[in-house]
């Protein structure tokens, strides 16, 4: 009897291919179908995941593009139009008075602050700066550097009217020193400001206009901003304003000149 047939004359071996052929040919397509489904649902997957991402708020985002601070609790933003115009009057500007003292003080009147001593070295500061005995809570103190910033602009213009501020009745507690002192102090102030405009790097666009018996386009220095509201920060200072004056301590670490740049906190400047 031939191999190829069973007792019955049927060709098993044909059968038998048929029969294969049928199942592998079933097994890739079955596979296919299992691929595309989980494809399918991973897709969705992603999908539904991007939807429930949510963009980051603003005080997040402060966070992220700020040095480390605590009062970045205090960050709320406003969308503000700067006054720019050359004529433009306001409570800061125009020549000195007692009235335009009194504003640019209200907003440099704000408060010397508690540090809690875990936020030293987030500050990247030593431990042996100025701080409160421990019997009266360990606390470090500082300013928020907008108010040094205020100072300087401040500073800054009151030099510009020198004959007014020189007068006993006008003289800011700055102009009693020597000249080559307060010279030194409106050079810090000047390149203190300078380098933060550098690091803001704002990328305002300021526009141009044709304007009447003006030679080539006017500038104009009115631009939208999105700033940071004021009320919050001093509402911060309030908050966590220092109780006392602050005296030294018998074992605080004293320092015989003013830091150096990059120094150490023992290191002086030469």
């Amino acid at each position: 009897m031939s191999p190829s047939h069973d007792s019955d004359g049927e060709p098993l071996l044909e059968d038998n291919g048929e029969s294969r052929t049928t199942g592998y040919s079933k097994r890739p397509s079955l596979c296919l179908w299992i691929l595309q489904f989980l494809i399918l649902i991973s897709s969705a997957g992603l999908f539904f995941s991007g939807l429930a991402r949510r963009a980051p708020t603003d005080k997040e985002c402060a966070a992220q593009l700020s040095a480390y601070s605590p009062a970045i609790e205090a960050v709320e933003y406003e969308t503000i139009k700067l006054r720019g115009a050359l004529h433009d009057q306001n409570p800061f500007r125009g020549p000195p008075s007692p009235a335009i003292d009194a504003a640019w003080q209200e907003i440099l009147n704000m408060s010397e602050i508690k540090l809690d001593p875990r936020d030293m070295p987030l500050l990247k500061k030593p431990l042996t700066q100025a701080k409160y005995p421990d019997d009266e809570g360990g606390w470090y103190i500082g300013i928020l550097e907008v108010t040094h910033q205020l100072h300087c602009v401040n500073l800054i213009r009151q030099y510009t009217y020198l004959d007014y501020y020189s007068r006993p009745e006008n003289r800011p507690v700055a102009f009693g020193d020597k000249n080559q002192t307060l010279r030194l102090h409106i050079d810090h102030c000047i390149d203190m400001l300078r380098q933060v405009v550098q690091c803001n790097g704002d990328v305002g666009i300021v526009t141009s206009s044709w304007v009447k018996g003006h030679d080539g386009p006017y500038p104009d220095f009115s631009v939208w901003h999105k700033c940071r509201r004021w009320q919050p920060l001093m509402d911060y200072t309030v908050k966590h304003k220092v109780d006392h004056d602050l005296v030294m301590a018998d074992d605080a670490f004293v320092l015989p000149h003013p830091p150096c740049q990059n120094a150490t906190p023992e290191e002086v400047c030469p």
